[in-house]
């Protein structure tokens, strides 16, 4: 009798690139799982109670502290609704919600107790008590943000320039920690300012833009004109204008004013509009992305890639998409992958939550429907449409489009 060893080292490899596919899989799943987990982990909940005794101030203090932390999660999760405010549930029901906690920090006396608590939410239970609640949320991180502080003044805009005090009020604000988003301001160097117009904020060649965004490892890209104004009672006044940085040119976000106090230094004005602008982009993060339902939609979708390497890497992207609950592949030839993904929420939210992963995803009319194709994002096209020219104040007179309505902060 003879033995194929052909045959035998193709069945042994086969067997090795299925263990190797399973334990990469597994790496996936364990990736996902942590992603999820920071976004309903609150921390640095610091609680300080006194009581009849020790004990008694233990117990209070950590009830105090689940209420505290859900709080602070429904504000970093809920959307922005001025109709609405955040339920009040007793401590029971927050109990319910809560997986885990740690606590550090404690100090402890006879009738007083001090902590400081991380606290780990059930991410399932919060969505379904946002629900119930009547309320929409999100859990789509956006991610590092790269912010182009600019000033305007007397016509003239700076960016780089010592002389930039809005630059110096992002460069000082505190880190925020925020698993949903963080701030990135770029540092200037020789790159930085070759990549951006400094006298003509809103033309760039979007190549660049897009490496200097990539460099700082950031997914979003936000432009943010400054403009103060003197008030006749002579309060200083600042007339902020936000624009994203989008790969096809700038897109207008949204204006806003942030009024002086009388006798207020000129370095906490800036610093409060800052501290406004941050809020604009949770705000609008969270109402752009927000799910008013647990309902879930399915799509049948296929991925081409090149190696078999390359659709690991892609499913483990995938599965770590927000919103997405389970993929299901239907089929798995050399060169492309079918399957079935169920999300929650809208299709227009998974769309963009995917875009955020670098998946472009298209449809078109199959044989038994509408069929998804997913694709790794290429790099943006280049348009120069003129952006290397320096024109000084392009703006005229102002920098905000007339049709804008304006906030005002006080």
């Amino acid at each position: 009798m003879t033995i194929s060893l052909t045959a035998f080292s193709y069945r042994h490899l086969q067997r090795l690139r299925t263990v190797f596919y399973a334990a990469l899989m597994v790496m996936c799943f364990a990736d996902q799982a942590a992603s999820a987990s920071a976004l309903y982990t609150v921390e640095n909940v610091e609680v300080d109670v006194t009581a009849d005794n020790a004990v008694q101030a233990r117990k209070k203090a950590f009830v105090e502290a689940q209420v505290k932390a859900y709080q602070m999660l429904s504000e970093r999760l809920l959307a922005e609704d001025p109709q609405a405010k955040i339920e009040e549930l007793d401590a029971d029901a927050i109990s319910y919600l809560v997986q885990d906690f740690e606590v550090t920090k404690e100090q402890l006396t006879a009738k007083r107790y001090k902590g400081n608590y991380t606290i780990r939410f059930r991410s399932d239970a919060f969505k379904k008590k946002a629900v119930a609640q009547g309320r929409s949320y999100t859990d789509l991180p956006r991610g590092a943000i790269l912010v182009l502080p600019y000033y305007q003044s007397a016509g003239n805009t700076i960016l780089w320039s010592p002389m930039n005090p809005f630059m110096a009020a992002w460069a000082r604000a505190p880190k925020s920690g925020d698993p949903m988003s963080s701030i990135v301001v770029p540092i200037g160097d020789i790159d930085d300012v070759a990549a951006v117009n400094e006298y003509s904020p809103l033309s760039y060649d979007p190549s660049r833009f897009e490496k200097m965004r990539s460099r700082y490892g950031a997914k979003d890209a936000m432009i943010v004109l400054v403009a103060p104004e003197m008030s006749p009672d002579g309060r200083e006044t600042l007339k902020l204008s936000l624009y994203n940085a989008a790969p096809n040119g700038p897109e207008f976000s949204g204006q806003f004013t942030v009024e002086g106090e009388m006798g207020e230094a000129t370095q906490s004005l800036y610093d409060r509009a800052v501290t406004q602008t941050k809020q604009q982009f949770k705000s609008e993060w969270k109402n752009e992305t927000a799910i008013t339902t647990n309902t879930l939609g399915t799509i049948n979708a296929v991925m081409p890639f090149g190696t078999m390497r390359d659709w690991i890497e892609s499913k483990r992207t995938l599965e770590s998409v927000s919103g997405i609950n389970a993929i299901r592949v239907t089929k798995l030839s050399p060169r492309q992958a079918s399957m079935d993904i169920d999300f929650v929420g809208e299709l227009a939210r998974l769309n963009r939550a995917l875009q955020r992963s670098g998946i472009i995803m298209t449809s078109s009319e199959g044989q038994y429907g509408k069929v998804y194709t997913l694709r790794r994002q290429a790099f943006p096209p280049v348009h120069t449409n003129g952006s290397t020219q320096r024109n000084n104040n392009p703006y005229g007179n102002t920098v905000y489009p007339p049709q804008a309505p304006v906030s005002v902060y006080q």
